[in-house]
């Protein structure tokens, strides 16, 4: 404790009473407030991320049916299964991509299909349909650009629309 006294001039003079004095005890400052704050501060960083974390969870487990058909489909055609990834198209992208067509040009392209890993930065699910886009990784080390369109057909994820590397 620091007590001021004023003497004779405009000078104040600061006396710190010895603690060792009798009946005269040195007090500490209150700071318990800082631990309150920083607890709080911790439970506000924790139930962010639990939001953050519920989020991404959902997001992640509402296109697991679309990127399951993706993969699906990517599996049967590197795989050189045209007639299987015919399967995952659409009624309207089996007509606009026959499977003669689609077996032909996958053949023609098949290092497109040769894909070791798939990275899906956007993703949207709605009641018309659903959309993977982002990077894939080709066997050579190439990343490129794709984008999958789904719908729902029969109670199963077809692709409506794909695009590998462009």
């Amino acid at each position: 404790m620091v007590i001021y006294r004023k003497l004779e001039g405009r000078c104040p003079v600061t006396y710190t009473p010895d603690p060792m004095q009798p009946g005269i005890q040195p007090t500490k400052p209150n700071r318990g407030w800082i631990k309150w704050v920083a607890l709080g501060c911790f439970l506000a960083l924790v139930l962010f991320g639990a939001i953050l974390g519920g989020i991404v969870w959902t997001v992640q487990k509402a296109t697991a049916g679309p990127e399951e058909a993706v993969q699906g489909f990517i599996a049967a055609a590197a795989a050189g299964d045209y007639e299987t990834a015919h399967d995952y198209f659409s009624a309207p992208l089996k007509q606009v991509q026959p499977y003669e067509q689609f077996a032909a040009e996958a053949e023609a392209n098949s290092s497109f299909f040769a894909i070791t890993d798939t990275t899906f930065n956007n993703r949207s699910v709605d009641m018309n349909g659903a959309e993977l886009s982002g990077n894939v990784t080709l066997e050579s080390g190439t990343v490129v650009p794709a984008q999958f369109k789904l719908v729902r057909e029969n109670d199963e994820w077809k692709l409506i629309s794909y695009n590998i590397g462009s």
